[in-house]
């Protein structure tokens, strides 16, 4: 799903908790659960700004190249890509991070953790062959080969981004909507 879905549907979530998901309450973990919808992504934004300009930079290659390059080659099979991208995605590390916050009584890592297995959990129905890596840090190869993607016309993905679109469009009206009339 596109990042602002997970975003959207963390907040919608933490607008009508009052005992939510793990640690999502108005007074402790609600901003982290939302900020936990958004974590599992920016490490792939890095990398993706940083390929778009160092490529073109230090290998003379057009952006759709570096794109290509990054999407096909880096993101399946380097290393620092993999880690990078699967840390805040693997249920594993997420597992791990739900329970140190219960067993800490974190509720702003319990809101995190809690936000960023929703994404998870979100996106591994959703990637046809680029999923999250299941097991990582402990196995780099197994994904979950979904037959239907959120974007890949050849996996569903005209039928599914409409519906990723729409709940990021009205989800998005209905939190700015609970926000203004908050202020109000």
């Amino acid at each position: 799903m596109i990042t602002t879905t997970h975003i959207v549907t963390n907040a919608l979530i933490a607008l009508k908790a009052s005992d939510g998901p793990a640690g999502v309450t108005a007074e402790s973990g609600a901003k982290w659960f939302v900020a936990g919808g958004l974590a599992p992504d920016v490490g792939l934004y890095a990398l993706t700004a940083g390929a778009a300009v160092f490529f073109p930079l230090t290998r003379g290659m057009s952006f759709q190249e570096s794109m290509e390059y990054a999407f096909s080659e880096l993101f399946f099979n380097d290393p620092y890509w993999v880690a990078i991208h699967n840390t805040f995605h693997s249920p594993v590390v997420l597992g791990g991070l739900l329970a140190a916050g219960k067993l800490t009584g974190n509720k702003r890592l319990l809101g995190f953790a809690s936000g960023a297995m929703l994404h998870t959990l979100m996106d591994i129905p959703v990637h046809h062959n680029d999923g999250p890596l299941l097991f990582f840090p402990f196995d780099w190869e197994t994904r979950f080969d979904s037959p239907v993607s959120y974007y890949d016309r050849d996996y569903y993905g005209g039928f599914v981004a409409p519906i990723d679109f729409a709940i990021t469009i009205l989800g998005g009206a209905a939190v700015l909507r609970s926000w203004w009339k908050a202020r109000r």
